[in-house]
């Protein structure tokens, strides 16, 4: 009974977020993809923002990308803590919005996030985007999918099939390569960074940014990977799409992403990357190039050492995905694993690559912050970047780096809520 009360809530609610798209006129931009989605969720809205147009734009701050999380989108509900009382209260806000309020954005930029068959229908019921992007996909969540791999990117597929009036498809997507043809004329690709002629500086020790010229116009980001420079360059597409022309000649802009997503802790002669939001075999290879780019532009003094946690949901390409990261941290001082799926399928891998560095297992990502820190103690004199990363849930490779790091630091990092705080310590009891 209690299921069926809940399942006719969701589906009012569906209900109300149409009604409000069909009243109010809104556009959609749709945004999914297995690698990258929050981040170009946030950098195309962050750009859009910044450029003076007659158009209002919104993303909500939350990582909201399921069924619920959209319709709140809809309705920028950005605080909701689950129990049926918090539901049945905004309910009658989605409600009261739904019917009688005047809108207060004219651009909605969303994420459709699935992890099982038919989310994506789903949210599809809810809303459909004017403009469809896809980042990059990959085969995580694929083991929650009975027909594999195949049939995860079908699903996601179906944003860009249901698209209205655009489409952007990232070239870099090995899958979307060979289907790209299916899509209607009005489909374009983008992640090309040829002759962008892009720089990486450090202006300071907290600020590093990447320069890039782009339409005959310059442009500065504070972000480092290159992946952040298609997603900017994406978000001025978008723009001249929409009739929006950028009339400067000099464009810097500042973007704030969620927490775990290569963030830089400079602590001492050491220099942290928080990138542990969760993980997925292609944004982790991303986040191994990326510091080694750091390393070799700005760091080259350093040392590099990966903290690396399991990667989840991966279903039968599990050992393969794992495995295949073993050739891209060849060149590592030290590698220290979370989990018994990293190091299990990483080990005989490297053995076979002839790794010369240290390699050390630890079943819980405080263990392995104790280790780090004592690798570091041990090897003080010498000056390191490391990074950080792994799948979020029994894996909270955040954890090893909160092991070095004060406890105002700490609160910078991904899964802080005092939530999320007591399910982790409930976990590491158990380990």
């Amino acid at each position: 009974m209690k299921q069926f009360g809940l399942q006719f809530i969701y589906s009012f609610l569906v209900l109300c977020a149409r009604h409000y798209i069909k009243r109010t006129e809104i556009k959609v931009i749709g945004i999914t993809g297995s690698v990258g989605k929050t981040s170009c969720r946030m950098l195309v809205s962050q750009v859009l923002q910044q450029i003076p147009s007659s158009y209002k734009f919104y993303t909500s701050p939350k990582n909201y990308n399921s069924e619920l999380g959209l319709v709140f989108s809809v309705f920028r509900i950005e605080e909701y803590s689950p129990s049926i009382k918090n539901l049945l209260g905004v309910s009658l806000k989605i409600l009261t919005i739904a019917f009688f309020e005047a809108k207060k954005y004219d651009i909605l930029v969303a994420e459709y996030g699935i992890d099982s068959p038919n989310d994506m229908e789903q949210l599809l019921k809810i809303a459909v985007p004017d403009i469809a992007i896809l980042t990059k996909l990959d085969s995580v969540h694929s083991a929650n999918y009975p027909g594999g791999i195949e049939q995860y990117w079908e699903e996601k597929w179906l944003l860009l099939l249901s698209a209205k009036n655009k489409i952007f498809v990232n070239l870099q997507d090995e899958y979307s390569q060979d289907k790209v043809h299916l899509l209607e004329e009005y489909s374009e690709l983008f992640g090309n960074i040829d002759e962008l002629n892009l720089k990486l500086q450090k202006l300071s020790e907290s600020e590093i940014v990447r320069s890039f010229t782009y339409r005959d116009k310059n442009f500065s980001i504070n972000l480092i990977g290159e992946e952040n420079v298609h997603y900017t360059k994406l978000a001025i597409d978008i723009a001249e799409f929409l009739g929006i022309y950028l009339d400067r000649n000099q464009y810097n802009f500042n973007f704030k992403l969620q927490e775990g997503r290569f963030t830089i802790f400079n602590k001492g002669q050491n220099v942290f990357i928080d990138s542990t939001y969760n993980a997925a075999p292609e944004s982790t290879k991303l986040a191994i190039e990326n510091t080694q780019v750091l390393r070799d532009e700005l760091y080259e003094n350093h040392k590099i050492i990966f903290v690396l946690g399991d990667m989840r949901e991966l279903g039968t390409v599990s050992e393969s995905a794992h495995k295949s990261l073993a050739k891209k941290i060849l060149s590592a001082s030290a590698i220290f694993t979370v989990g018994p799926q990293m190091y299990e399928y990483l080990k005989p891998e490297l053995e076979i690559q002839k790794y010369q560095g240290y390699l050390k297992s630890g079943l819980s990502s405080r263990e392995t912050g104790k280790n780090v820190k004592k690798y570091l103690k041990d090897n003080h004199e010498t000056q390191y970047i490391i990074l950080f990363k792994g799948s979020q849930n029994t894996i909270f490779t955040e954890e090893a780096l909160g092991c070095l790091l004060t406890q105002a630091e700490q609160k910078r990092l991904p899964r802080q809520s005092e939530s999320w705080k007591s399910k982790k310590d409930k976990f590491f009891m158990s380990v």
